[in-house]
């Protein structure tokens, strides 16, 4: 086809050797559809690049506003967290939000690409709310393509704008606040099932934990790094089963409150006092982090999507956002952990 000659839902149709019924079908009602069907049909919407007209869209369409919400199928409570801080602000939008959960690990395969892409397609949606997922460059030309109000959540394009922490400043801080209080024998935990997502935010953690240590001169013991899966139980097995054989740190920076937790147990059960023989630092400050008294990072979840929401509600009403990139201040939560 012409490059210069906007594809049409009949070149679609006639690609995908369907009828234009059935293109509408994949676009707006999928779940009608086998797997197949629906396959065929939105690669041939992905090959064209095919956008549907506005008008006809707009004539198919309810005056509600809709804002689609693409959020990892995860338990990190910092999705629950964003999500409810986009519902509570959207209560004054009059909009409906609907939230499609994605598989990390089929979306880098490619399974749920189609699907999603679909999204930027059918045309269904006022605003879209990308949360942590990574994104393939295809998808984001046709969200480009559409002119859909789009926000990105802990993902970053410079072509939408964005609501990000500094996870590396935060362990920073984290740190610093530690060796203040003295401590040279520094240990670090981080996770290692969660690096699929758009930004390995265990990695940026470590580096600032580094970097701290690096400053001051103060040596980094590599039997002192610790990795875990995410989640309590992962992080006391490890844990316990280090600090059983071997020397152990007398503070650790975990990257996530969760993993802080597991290290609370584990202590506690290997008659470590805390923070008398052992100060231990989270990050997050979700809400049992208060219930423990665990010092911690505090990260602004709940605003996070507090401020996506009021973003895109700009967008949709054609107000200029003058930020591309915005930064969330992480602030530190003195407990008595450490």
């Amino acid at each position: 086809m012409d490059a210069a000659k906007r594809a049409s839902v009949y070149d679609v149709a006639e690609l995908a050797g369907t009828s234009i019924a059935t293109v509408s079908r994949a676009l707006n009602q999928p779940h009608r559809l086998s797997d197949q069907m629906r396959e065929r049909v939105l690669s041939a919407v992905a090959e064209l690049n095919y956008v549907p007209d506005g008008d006809a869209v707009a004539r198919a369409r309810s005056s509600k506003t809709r804002i689609a919400v693409v959020s990892p199928l995860h338990t990190y409570p910092g999705f629950a967290a964003r999500l409810r801080g986009i519902l509570l602000a959207v209560e004054s939008m009059d909009a409906e939000v609907i939230v499609f959960h994605v598989d990390i690990e089929k979306l880098r395969k490619r399974k749920q690409f189609k699907y999603f892409d679909s999204l930027a397609a059918s045309g269904r949606y006022d605003a879209i709310i990308i949360m942590s997922v990574p994104l393939e460059e295809q998808f984001l030309t046709r969200l480009e393509m559409t002119n859909f109000p789009v926000v990105l959540i802990e993902t970053q394009d410079d072509r939408f704008p964005s609501i990000q922490v500094d996870h590396q400043y935060g362990a920073e801080l984290a740190t610093e606040f530690l060796v203040s209080k003295g401590y040279t024998k520094l240990g670090y935990l981080g996770f290692t099932n969660m690096d699929n997502y758009s930004f390995n935010t265990s990695q940026l953690r470590e580096q600032g934990f580094r970097n701290v240590l690096e400053r001051n001169g103060i040596s980094i013991r590599e039997d002192f790094v610790y990795k875990c899966d995410y989640g309590i139980e992962s992080a006391y097995e490890v844990i316990k089963k280090e600090w059983t054989v071997g020397d152990r740190p007398r503070a650790i920076f975990c990257a996530t409150d969760v993993n802080a937790l597991g290290v609370l147990k584990a202590a506690k059960d290997l008659g470590i006092r805390v923070p008398e023989d052992l100060a231990i630092i989270g990050f997050d400050n979700i809400e049992m982090a208060s219930y423990m008294e665990l010092t911690t990072i505090e990260q602004p979840m709940e605003d996070t999507g507090r401020v996506a929401a009021q973003l895109v509600e700009q967008l949709i009403e054609k107000t200029q956002v003058s930020t591309r990139k915005i930064l969330l201040d992480l602030k530190l939560q003195i407990r008595s952990t450490a």
